[in-house]
């Protein structure tokens, strides 16, 4: 049988074909011709039954689909939705499904469509409905920044202050940024990319200027009318206090070099001077001792100033990367045996062959714990060992000393700014800069007793 003519299906199929409340379609599976409709769905689609026989199905369709509709709906594991024409040229959306079978002795493909429209409005009702009031503008242009805009929600109309949103139908949408390159910048990289994101200056049309992260996404519809859709956020605020922080690191930045560099530097210089002063009169020692003693000092307060701002940097602004925990502890180790030779400085076990998550700042933390254990020793020979173990995604570094020990009351607190050891004429900062770069490592850090006397400083960091 030609199939541009209705099969003439056997009358008990042709009783629920008639009578079954979604449309139908039979349609041959080769040539995705359509055989036969039922009345459903020419009333649905408004086109008599003859008229639709012998069309393709993809006629029906608006818009040409990525494939062949018919292999599509076979191949689909859910229902369809598509866009279908009506006689009167409007269009409607509906779900299609589809299933082989024998019908009047012929193979066809079943074809069940289903009217869409009423949900898909009330779903775009609660879209819109989340559009009013979302405290970010949104908005529909066309592609061009010479045409106004077609909608925008309260909050748009606000952002721009507009009086009235009829007033930003009639604005030109590139009236919004205060720079004419930038805007045609933005809408260039629309046509291109199809969805675009950029922090960019715009003004309000009482050219007021703010700082706005505008996203916007290019789509045609199934009329094929080409729409740019878009987001606009007031990002001043933020965008501001990126920029103190940017100049508050810069005034560190410059601090820093000044704390390094001159002021050690001339207390350096006082330190040479004092050591040409050997052979001064036996009455004079204790005030050249006293000398000595405060240029060491502030030396080491410069030393720690500057680490402590290092790390203030790299707090704001500077990412973790892989970082070999056992060249940095092998390094550490071999500087702190020659700034104290008195004190027995070893490892326990070798140091896992590992990279954690840190930077070059890494290093701060074990030589100020290092530091710590031997100059807050009781004794003439202060004893540290240094061990570390995996633990799943964490390593754990341990600094255990034999001195006096730290009171459990005081651990919670001895890692805040300004903290001084027991007897300690130090700075009190060596620990709080501990605590600071571990903290920025995403690590921890505490206080545990050792055996039979002294502290275990723990220091658990990430494997990169």
């Amino acid at each position: 049988m030609d199939e541009a003519t209705s099969t003439g299906i056997e009358s008990g199929y042709q009783a629920l074909f008639e009578h079954v409340s979604d449309g139908l379609l039979l349609v041959a599976p080769d040539s995705g011709r359509i055989r036969d409709v039922n009345e459903c769905f020419t009333s649905m689609s408004g086109f008599a039954c003859e008229t639709l026989v012998g069309r393709r199905l993809v006629d029906v369709l608006v818009g040409e689909p990525d494939r062949d509709p018919v292999r599509a709906l076979l191949d689909a594991d859910e229902d369809v939705e598509w866009c279908l024409q009506r006689r009167d040229g409007e269009t409607f959306w509906a779900e299609l499904s589809a299933s082989v079978g024998d019908v009047g002795g012929q193979r066809c493909v079943v074809t069940t469509v289903r009217d869409a429209s009423e949900r898909r409005h009330r779903e775009k009702g609660w879209f819109e409905e989340l559009v009013e009031h979302v405290p970010t503008g949104i908005f529909r242009a066309r592609p061009d920044p010479d045409e106004p805009f077609l909608e925008g929600n309260p909050t748009i109309v606000e952002l721009f202050d507009v009086t009235s949103r009829t007033d930003l139908l009639s604005t030109p949408v590139g009236d919004i940024f205060a720079d004419g390159d930038d805007c045609q910048e933005f809408f260039e990289q629309v046509a291109e990319e199809r969805v675009v994101s950029e922090r960019v200056e715009l003004r309000t049309l009482n050219d007021e200027p703010f700082w706005g992260q505008v996203t916007a996404c290019r789509f045609t519809d199934a009329e094929g009318e080409t729409y740019v859709d878009g987001a606009v956020k007031d990002v001043t605020e933020f965008r501001e206090h990126r920029q103190g922080l940017e100049e508050q690191n810069e005034r560190l930045q410059l601090l820093n070099r000044i704390v390094r560099h001159d002021i050690r530097n001339d207390m350096q210089l006082v330190q040479g001077m004092s050591d040409l002063l050997d052979d001064v009169e036996k009455g004079d020692t204790p005030h050249l001792e006293t000398i000595r003693s405060r240029t060491e000092h502030v030396i080491e307060l410069t030393d720690l100033m500057g680490e402590l701002m290092d790390a203030l940097v790299t707090e704001s602004g500077s990412e973790r990367e892989p970082t070999n925990l056992s060249f940095v502890l092998e390094r550490e180790i071999r500087a702190a045996r020659s700034s104290y030779p008195e004190a027995t400085i070893r490892t326990r076990g070798n140091v896992p062959l590992v990279e954690v998550l840190a930077n070059d700042m890494l290093r701060s933390v074990f030589r100020n714990l290092l530091s710590n254990a031997v100059r807050h020793h009781d004794g003439d020979e202060p004893t540290v060992e240094v061990s570390a173990e995996l633990e799943d995604d964490w390593v754990l570094v341990k600094v255990a000393d034999d001195g006096p020990g730290i009171d459990p009351e005081r651990r919670d607190v001895i890692f805040g700014k300004g903290e001084k050891g027991v007897d300690s004429e130090g700075t009190g900062l060596g620990l709080y800069l501990v605590y600071t770069l571990v903290d920025h490592y995403g690590g921890s850090v505490w206080i545990d007793d050792n055996d039979p006397r002294g502290s275990v400083f723990n220091v658990r960091l990430h494997l990169a």
